[in-house]
């Protein structure tokens, strides 16, 4: 075992708002840790298959863990700028778009789509 056999991703899940950071052991899913409530990192250690459990010397596995809040944290929003993301959420929160802004948006997320995953 050694640290290289860790890797920490940041991405976006489907059943989440914000991002999480992902670590796994020799490609298999081991820690995700999440701050759905900025600032307040959460980690959720992943069930093995067959009721097994893998062992970690606590020292390795706290830097590995450190590594993946490091990288997280810096897609944080300070608290100012949550503040601001609230208020706009709140403000738009019942948008009804006419088609023609529907339209837009949709062109700008497959332009998106297209820049980042084609």
């Amino acid at each position: 075992m050694s640290k290289n056999d860790f890797r920490v991703t940041v991405l976006s899940v489907p059943d989440r708002e914000n991002l999480i950071a992902e670590i796994s052991y020799k490609g298999k899913g081991w820690v995700e840790i999440s701050a759905e409530v900025p600032n307040e990192f959460v980690v959720a250690f992943c069930n093995k298959e067959g009721s097994t459990y893998w062992e970690f010397s606590y020292e390795e596995a706290m830097e590995v863990l450190q590594e993946a809040k490091n990288r997280l944290a810096k897609f944080q929003r300070t608290p100012e700028e949550q503040a601001e993301y609230d208020a706009q959420r709140k403000k738009t929160g019942n948008w009804k778009p006419t088609p023609e802004e529907r339209a837009d948006y949709e062109a700008k997320m497959e332009a998106q789509r297209k820049k980042y995953y084609d």
